[in-house]
């Protein structure tokens, strides 16, 4: 192998040299070790460089040792040219690597120049060993003052009135405790600052105690001062070091990163990335029943495809985010958009809908609803994947995001109601909820107009595919879309509405009972399933469950999965068991069922003491009466008690009558124990027809009318005589 002039080699023992000159006639060559920088170029055999390289006893450099080619400052380069013009006159000759003849020559040279000899002698080689180019000449200003690993020498600003010397910082001393603070003072919140670790740094290693124990801090020129603690922080420690550390690595990554690549990058064409997502609106909405009431701000809901930026799907509403309202935004992806306008009053143009009915290979969306378990449906129904972004960071979802920013800031000017984001923390901000004047219906009519816009505007900064530029296509949603999608035909699917509504809808388990369907409380039934005999068959033959998909907003209606068929299904309504339920979500259902049960606990007690109570009022009564009865029957036996019961009974009958009747000439009877209720109609007094009836003697003046005695009474006066007869 062959050495050429400028090649770097090195030997067994790894030092370098270059090879400065070969005179192949004379065997010559001159090297130089460019490890040791006093070293001067030396003569050697260039037959004897080749044999070593022949026995593998020396080897070529990869790199050639020379500096990389960049920009250099005005200074560096007249340094340069200073440098090559000094020297240049002794490379004209080969007689400057003879060090017998190097001498004179630059020992003349400097008389010529002015310049030092041993100036010249290290231009020289620094010439030789960067590579004997112009470039070898450059000062290495960047590394001056780096290569001082005790101290600094005395370097630094000054006080202008010289009242201190300049402190010396040692890298092995000061540069530790500067270190040392930062990390344990500055970067162990996001509230501390370099002031306070600073401070800390000179209290526990710059300061003394006096004889009395009081601590106090050095004297300027004793310590470091904040700019050398500071120029250590900014050489120790990076920016992004310090944020992170400061603001987390999740805020870092949101607010404070590098913004490298495109929204694109994952992409592969339309349809195959739908990013989703909800916000909180700006703009106060009132009820439609009354304007004066305001209902506060709605929750909008927005799909958008990644790669061509339309918006192919969005709900708004009063709900919170959550599954259930997401579900309402997917739906939208197959709800019929001519109906849709036509509802809120926008012009149907079937070009603004070109994703109409179209579900993605992945969804995009963040922790919150996109990570619930009923989000498995899509996944089992559609084929499609569901890929959640890691919390606090909205950058994943960047097109949706910024979707939100675009509607709000299309609509912001005209829009009565709307409450800027800077005004909602702001101390003492306006009263935008004042000027609330549309319902959800008119909002959601103006949130679809602005989606129709934003699928027709031109996108000024998008990266439009270079083949489709020399297509023709511009950078428009609907465009875009429409110009890509024969290339996503095979990874896209396209389903109706009533076919995602039953796959998105949760599900569970109801039982059927002879009520009809039992359901988180409720009951439901319809045709179908009474024809099918279920109810007749839970009655007779018990129990059975079935599965039932339901919108938990609403406990109207529900769809019931046949078991015997997974193809049947059918639609219920509530029964008139529970159709005062109608009009409730399953939360209030479920609390107000809760609420009936607390009460129903709350007066356990009450129904306990009043049972007990009901025993001994019965109690009370029957044991005289049992008394009684055991006195009366001495002697006789069960038949002969039921010998003569007709008779006996009528006999009771007529004695009852008389002892009840009441004459209407008569006045009516004070409330009490023999007063009926008002609810009772009493029997009119028919003594005057009935032939039985005894007369009734007259009633002398002066003379009160005796009244008959009640049951309670006559029991009462019975249990008397009978502790009478027991104590005698």
């Amino acid at each position: 192998m062959a050495l050429l002039r400028n090649d770097l080699f090195h030997n067994e023992s790894g030092t370098r040299y270059r090879l400065l000159h070969v005179t192949p006639e004379t065997d010559e060559a001159w090297i130089i070790n460019v490890t040791d920088e006093a070293t001067w170029p030396r003569k050697c055999s260039y037959a004897a460089l080749l044999d070593d390289m022949d026995k593998q006893k020396s080897a070529l450099v990869a790199s050639t040792g020379q500096r990389s080619v960049s920009e250099y400052t005005d200074a560096a380069k007249n340094r340069r040219k200073e440098t090559w013009n000094i020297i240049d006159p002794l490379l004209a000759s080969s007689a400057i690597f003879d060090p017998k003849l190097r001498g004179p020559l630059v020992s003349a040279r400097a008389e010529a120049t002015g310049a030092s000899k041993t100036t010249i002698n290290k231009y020289l080689r620094d010439y030789w060993r960067g590579g004997q180019t112009q470039d070898a000449l450059i000062p290495d200003f960047l590394n001056i003052g780096l290569n001082q690993p005790q101290a600094t020498n005395a370097r630094g600003r000054r006080p202008s009135d010289s009242r201190y010397e300049i402190y010396q910082m040692h890298r092995s001393v000061d540069d530790e405790h500067v270190i040392a603070a930062v990390k344990e003072h500055f970067l162990n919140g996001e509230v501390p600052t370099l002031q306070d670790a600073f401070r800390e740094m000179l209290k526990e290693h710059y300061s003394y105690q006096d004889g009395n124990g009081a601590s106090y801090v050095k004297p300027s020129g004793e310590r470091p001062s904040y700019r050398q603690f500071y120029t250590v922080v900014k050489r120790c420690f990076s920016l992004e070091t310090i944020l992170r550390r400061k603001k987390g690595n999740k805020d870092f990554e949101r607010d404070h990163d590098q913004r490298i690549g495109s929204a694109l990058y994952e992409a592969i064409g339309v349809g195959y990335i739908y990013e989703i997502d909800a916000t909180i609106a700006d703009v106060f909405l009132v009820a439609q029943a009354d304007r004066a009431k305001i209902i506060g701000k709605p929750t909008l809901y927005l799909i958008y495809d990644r790669y061509s930026r339309l918006c192919a799907g969005f709900y708004v509403g009063l709900e919170h985010p959550g599954w259930e309202t997401a579900v309402q935004a997917i739906l939208s992806l197959a709800e019929d958009k001519a109906a849709l306008c036509h509802k809120y009053g926008v012009p149907y143009d079937p070009r603004d809908w070109p994703a109409d009915r179209i579900f993605p290979q992945k969804f995009l969306g963040d922790c919150g609803e996109m990570i619930s378990r009923n989000s498995n449906r899509i996944c089992d129904g559609m084929e499609s994947t569901i890929s959640n972004a890691p919390p606090l960071s909205p950058q994943n979802k960047g097109t949706v995001e910024c979707g939100f920013r675009l509607i709000h800031a299309s609509i912001a000017a005209a829009t009565p109601g709307y409450e800027p984001p800077s005004n909602v923390m702001r101390r003492r901000g306006k009263h935008y909820d004042s000027d609330a004047c549309l319902t959800l219906d008119e909002f959601t009519a103006i949130i679809l107009r602005a989606i129709i816009a934003h699928n027709r505007r031109e996108m000024k900064k998008y990266a439009l595919d270079p083949r489709a530029a020399l297509r023709g296509v511009s950078p428009i949603p609907r465009e875009v879309w429409e110009d890509n999608v024969v290339y996503s035909a095979g990874v896209i699917s396209r389903y109706n509405e009533d076919y995602l509504r039953l796959q998105l809808l949760p599900r569970d388990k109801a039982t059927v009972t002879d009520q009809g369907v039992l359901f988180k409380g409720c009951f439901y039934s319809c045709a179908d399933l009474e024809k099918k005999g279920w109810f007749v068959s839970a009655a007779n033959r018990g129990r059975f469950d079935v599965d039932v998909s339901y919108d938990r907003r609403l406990v109207d209606s529900i769809v019931v999965h046949d078991p015997q068929d997974a193809r049947k299904s059918y639609s219920c309504g509530l029964t008139t068991t529970s159709e005062s339920y109608r009009g409730y979500s399953y939360a209030e259902v479920k609390y107000v069922q809760t609420t009936v049960k607390r009460i129903l606990q709350d007066g356990e007690d009450n129904a306990l003491q009043e049972k007990i109570n009901l025993k001994k009022f019965i109690s009370d009564i029957a044991e005289p009466a049992h008394a009684a009865m055991k006195q009366a029957t001495r002697g006789k036996s069960r038949s002969s008690r039921k010998a003569d019961i007709a008779a006996d009974r009528e006999a009771e009958k007529r004695a009852r009558r008389q002892s009840n009747a009441t004459s209407p000439s008569s006045p009516r009877p004070p409330v009490g124990a023999d007063r009926l209720p008002d609810n009772v109609v009493p029997m009119p007094d028919r003594s005057a027809t009935v032939a039985v009836a005894a007369p009734q003697p007259p009633v002398k003046v002066g003379e009160t009318q005796v009244r008959p005695l009640s049951i309670q009474e006559k029991l009462r006066l019975k249990k008397q005589e009978m502790l009478s007869d027991i104590t005698k």
